[in-house]
């Protein structure tokens, strides 16, 4: 027979995990004030193109600007309840790319991500953007869907100049709701038109 009060109890377990309900809380609220800043020397423009490695439980300013070679990024170990956020210092519009790696053998939840181009002003703070399981057939705003497969490791996208999503403030948020898995947020912020960044995808590395 199946257990009446498993849905309670589901529920109460969530409760119990202190560290999982903030993080979750703080990711669908976009607040993340209890956080740690990531040491500065680790988020220069320099280390961002020889690699940062993102912290559990820390916000990470990168001065990456991404005009004189890529900017490479490793996520640390999806572990339940982990929360990391990766923010565009820099105006990252330079025409190079931003590779984020998950740690070896982990990836990014499957669903999709619905970009909306708001075009609103020069350093517009847009809408969150979070991580669906299915995928729509419609993007917002003329923006673009873009799909996350279930083997995916890697999320590339281009500091298109002139017109993005990725001037200063930008914000990338990876939180883990299950082992070795990281749920993708992003919130933008405009340069220009504020389009959707090229070559914004996930693969499989």
């Amino acid at each position: 027979m199946a257990n009446p009060l498993y849905g309670q109890n589901k529920f109460d377990n969530l409760l119990g995990d202190g560290k999982y309900l903030e993080n979750k809380l703080a990711l669908y609220s976009w607040n993340f004030g209890h956080l740690n800043m990531q040491a500065a020397a680790d988020t220069t423009e320099a280390k961002s193109r020889s690699g940062i490695t993102l912290v559990d439980g820390h916000i990470a300013e990168s001065l990456g600007v991404g005009d004189t070679g890529a900017a490479a990024t490793t996520l640390p170990s999806a572990t339940y309840g982990a929360l990391t956020v990766y923010r565009h210092s820099g105006q990252f519009d330079g025409g190079q790319n931003n590779v984020i790696s998950c740690a070896s053998g982990e990836t990014f939840k499957a669903g999709s991500m619905n970009f909306q181009a708001e075009a609103q002003e020069v350093l517009h703070v847009m809408t969150p953007v979070y991580t669906s399981e299915y995928t729509p057939t419609v993007a917002i705003a003329g923006g673009t869907i873009i799909t996350i497969a279930a083997a995916n490791n890697t999320l590339t996208y281009t500091g298109t100049a002139t017109n993005n999503q990725t001037h200063i403030g930008a914000e990338w948020a990876f939180f883990c709701e299950k082992e070795g898995v990281w749920t993708v947020a992003f919130r933008g912020v405009e340069l220009g038109t504020g389009a959707v960044n090229t070559n914004l995808a996930f693969s499989t590395a």
